[in-house]
């Protein structure tokens, strides 16, 4: 079993890579990519400033406004698109490569620019020969401060005595015996293909050669710079196009919630699904029975969302309501509230918040495995060996346990992967909506809709391992509770 697993472990990593492969296919050869929405959404924020609606008399409105180059390639620089497609497309999967700190686009010939890299901050000045590069911070009579550049003198100056003034060049007070932290760089010429623009609108690719500014490493140091090292196998994840964050803390900041509906819903709903439909097998064509099935299967009929909102009206904090059991948003209450409770407290205002939603995300999957157990054990109680064993005088109560419930639960098993991510994202989209809660299903379904291309393939990737890791799950389940299933080969 143990070859088995791990060659399934393998098998996933070009899964990921086809996935990842899709994504920046669409985001590089379709028109409105991560660039194209960002500059969209300048352009229309522009716009509304000037007091426009976005389109003029020639319904060329989208077009009055040009994104100036420097922050053209600041944003570029943001999105880690930087760079040329080959090497933009290892970096969403495994990369080691120094990051640029800023390039000649950016920043013309007498100026210079404030940088954080890295969280370390710098002060870059260009001059006709080049870069030179600064900690942001002076010590001056045994006082430490931030540096300014100076437009008019062409001066840094601290920002605590506009009269202390370095120079830009060398880094040396004037008029003085204090220095600025030199930084060692190292400029390189590189040629970049870009996708641009024609005049008439087409979509052309462009050749591009600037100047990049980088920190002076050795080979080796670079290598074991865990910063240089990017892409999605190292959990390194592109940035939100929309909410300017990692994807990767958007994913965190949401995942808790989802794994709380999703885990316990999830679990809740097959051990529900298992008393129920055993005992409806055992009890066939009763009264029991037949009342049971009709509440399956008005469960079954009833989406979660509608159930929520009747939830929400009937048992929540308005003054129609029946009972006040239901909270109306959050996963708990408000941090001042939350805080001043007891761990009891804690714990039941926990349960209290999640009544709702985990009602909702259970009674349309729990109705329809609960008729595929029932039926799933009326069948194998059906088998030649099951009859075999209530001729031999086993009661029906042993043939159930001992021999027809493992083979019953084959079914049940098949379905674990879909259902568990399920339970994470198409499952809770509109409960997470009713109830206001941020979880992982929201966050997907509003990428979709602002076409945020690198939180979309963040959270596939996500997604995407979490359902083969359950297919590997449900394959060893198979191992379980079937012991004539084995995954290794026949020996002679």
């Amino acid at each position: 079993m143990w070859s088995y697993i791990v060659k399934r472990l393998l098998l996933m990593v070009p899964t990921g890579i086809g996935i990842i492969t899709v994504f920046f296919v669409i985001s590089e050869m379709v028109p409105g990519g991560p660039l194209d929405q960002v500059e969209s959404m300048i352009i229309e924020q522009a716009n509304i400033g000037q007091g426009g609606d976005g389109a003029d008399a020639s319904g060329q409105g989208a077009q009055r406004i040009k994104i100036d180059p420097q922050m053209r390639m600041q944003i570029k620089r943001k999105l880690g698109l930087n760079y040329n497609m080959f090497e933009r497309y290892m970096r969403s999967l495994v990369w080691c490569g120094r990051d640029s700190l800023i390039s000649s686009v950016e920043l013309d010939v007498g100026k210079a620019q404030k940088i954080t890299f890295r969280n370390e901050r710098y002060q870059v000045y260009r001059d006709a020969d080049g870069f030179h590069l600064f900690k942001n911070a002076a010590t001056v009579n045994g006082e430490s401060a931030a540096i300014r550049f100076d437009r008019t003198d062409r001066h840094f100056a601290s920002v605590l005595d506009d009269t202390i003034r370095f120079d830009p060049i060398t880094g040396a007070q004037l008029d003085g015996p204090s220095s600025l932290e030199a930084v060692e760089t190292e400029l390189l010429a590189r040629n970049f293909r870009e996708a641009d623009y024609g005049s008439d609108g087409s979509r052309i690719t462009v050749t591009e050669t600037r100047d990049e500014l980088y920190l002076k490493a050795s080979p080796w140091r670079t290598l074991t710079d865990w910063d240089n090292w990017h892409g999605m196998f190292l959990l390194k994840f592109p940035i939100s196009i929309t909410q300017n964050k990692k994807c990767i803390e958007l994913i965190r900041d949401r995942l808790p919630i989802s794994m709380r509906l999703g885990i316990i819903s999830f679990f809740l709903t097959y051990s529900l699904c298992l008393v129920m439909g055993i005992s409806k097998a055992s009890k066939n064509g009763s009264t029991y029975d037949s009342v049971t099935s009709v509440m399956v299967l008005i469960g079954y009929g009833t989406p979660g969302f509608v159930l929520a909102v009747f939830l929400i009206r009937m048992f929540g904090p308005g003054s129609d309501a029946i009972a006040h059991l239901i909270p109306l948003r959050g996963i708990q209450s408000p941090p001042e509230i939350y805080n001043q409770l007891s761990w009891l407290g804690k714990l039941w205002d926990n349960i209290h918040h999640l009544i709702g939603p985990i009602t909702c995300l259970t009674i349309g999957s729990f109705a329809g495995l609960t008729m595929l157990t029932k039926n799933s054990v009326l069948e194998e109680f059906h088998q030649l060996y099951a009859v075999a064993a209530r001729a031999r005088g086993l009661s029906k109560r042993r043939v159930l346990y001992k021999h027809v419930l493992r083979n019953s639960l084959i079914p049940l098993v098949t379905g674990f992967p879909a259902r568990f991510v399920m339970m994470f994202f198409a499952g809770s989209l509109l409960i997470e909506k009713i109830f206001s809660l941020d979880g992982l299903g929201l966050l997907s379904y509003t990428a979709l809709i602002e076409r945020d291309y690198p939180l979309i393939m963040s959270n596939m990737f996500i997604f995407t391992y979490i359902g083969l890791i359950c297919k590997l799950l449900s394959d060893i389940g198979y191992v379980i509770v079937d012991p004539r299933i084995t995954f290794e080969g026949s020996k002679s």
